[in-house]
């Protein structure tokens, strides 16, 4: 147990610090639009949370790669890596379309569920400005998953710090106007976003180019039926983070039944949330590669599970900490409205009593795709979140009056069930053994 947690923290750490700074643009336009306003706030947070609601099924659906490049590397098979590299990457470029395709729909769509017709423009604008960014960062993504499979961990985190650090001051200098640039609002948020993940992909193959060119396959093989078996065992990979983010995104479009403040407060608070939970994800991802890599070389991969699972209940036991304690003083960056603090601050506690959950469940999730288990494990998801956790949520909410807080304490019950459920399931597949990935 011991060696499987240094090993896996020192996966985990590069891999959390990138996921952090990734994360971190999102932290930093939210921050950034508050200047604008609570309702320019609540746009740019209805239009993340309607495109992300359609794009998360690419993202996830790329997400194939990771068992199958861990596995194979186990094994020995460089062929296999360096074919599933070339197959993601031309899998990505329709994933990436129709995502940018459904960022364009925001409006209409958020009209559609009902969202106050006083944030649609804002989250119209912001919308179409982003969706450029998605053919970069898709493309970022895949090559991430890759070096993570191999255990190559370092260079996607500088090249996702370096971008978390230029995002704040492009986002300003487009925003606000700077020297020969015109001030372009919430748009100039959404094109400051293309421009760092184009920054982010040159940099990234710059760095690694040798490493890409001694896996790619001397031979690409890319037809049809190459591409849609990768994509049916992907598919249910995008499920599965698409049944959690819809989750969330349902939240958010509750929250805009109660009114601005309520919408742009849960962004606030999600945000931060949001951001402690890069950390078990990259535990999650450094899961995943090692029990792969332990499953492809015939080793038992039962310790490396243990051992991800207390390292990363660890972690969101003192992110849980920090959020009880100190949360009134960390939604202050990020608007100057007293209401919209007042309520975020107030949904902090409930934040801080679901991350052992929100860890253990995105643990399980990554030793089970590592282990190719990578379909059933959805349904934790569609039961604990869509027939517990949102009725309940509905149900405190908006029919009790608990307002945001009884939606977060029902979001808190489906995530403390999915999160157990996995458990369940990671004992079942290890006495199976796991399934080959290929």
């Amino acid at each position: 147990m011991r060696n499987e947690l240094q090993h896996l923290a020192r996966l985990a750490w590069p891999s959390s610090l990138g996921m952090a700074a990734f994360m971190a643009m999102n932290v930093i336009d939210t921050i950034c639009v508050g200047q604008l306003g609570s309702v320019a706030q609540a746009g740019v947070g209805a239009a993340h949370a309607w495109g992300l609601s359609g794009s998360v099924l690419a993202f996830g659906a790329i997400r194939a790669i990771e068992p199958i490049v861990s596995q194979a590397h186990g094994e020995g098979d460089r062929e296999a890596v360096g074919q599933a590299l070339v197959r993601t990457l031309v899998l990505a470029v329709p994933l990436a379309a129709l995502s940018f395709a459904w960022y364009f729909v925001a409006a209409p769509g958020l009209r559609l569920l009902g969202q106050p017709e006083i944030v649609l423009p804002t989250a119209e604008i912001y919308a179409q400005a982003f969706a450029w960014s998605w053919w970069p960062a898709l493309v970022v993504q895949v090559l991430r998953a890759f070096f993570q499979s191999l255990g190559i961990v370092r260079p996607p985190m500088v090249v996702m710090v370096l971008g978390g650090l230029a995002k704040a001051p492009l986002n300003l200098a487009l925003m606000n106007g700077w020297g020969p640039l015109p001030a372009l609002g919430v748009a100039g948020v959404g094109w400051a976003s293309l421009v760092v993940e184009v920054a982010m992909l040159v940099v990234l193959v710059a760095i690694t180019w040798r490493t890409l060119a001694a896996y790619w396959p001397a031979a690409p093989l890319v037809g049809p039926r190459a591409l849609a078996r990768l994509f049916g065992l992907g598919f249910p990979l995008g499920v599965q983070m698409g049944t959690e983010f819809w989750a969330f995104a349902a939240m958010q479009m509750m929250m805009g039944q109660i009114g601005p403040d309520a919408m742009a407060a849960h962004q606030v608070a999600l945000n931060l949330a949001s951001v402690s939970f890069m950390l078990p994800l990259g535990v999650s991802s450094a899961a995943a590669a090692r029990v792969g890599q332990r499953f492809g070389a015939g080793e038992d991969w039962g310790t490396t599970a243990k051992a991800a699972i207390v390292l990363g209940v660890g972690l969101q036991l003192c992110s849980g900490a920090i959020f009880w304690l100190f949360g009134p003083l960390l939604v202050q960056p990020y608007s100057s409205d007293l209401a919209v603090r007042a309520i975020a601050a107030s949904l902090m506690p409930i934040a801080a009593a679901f991350q052992l959950f929100d860890g253990l469940q995105v643990i399980g999730f990554g030793v089970l795709r590592g282990a190719g288990d990578v379909r059933l494990p959805t349904v934790a998801n569609l039961v604990g979140y869509y027939l517990m956790g949102l009725p309940f949520g509905y149900w405190l909410g908006l029919h009790l009056g608990l307002g945001p807080q009884g939606i977060w304490w029902g979001i808190s019950l489906g995530l403390a069930i999915v999160g157990t459920s996995l458990l369940f399931r990671i004992r079942y597949v290890h006495r199976r053994g796991g399934v080959r990935v290929r």
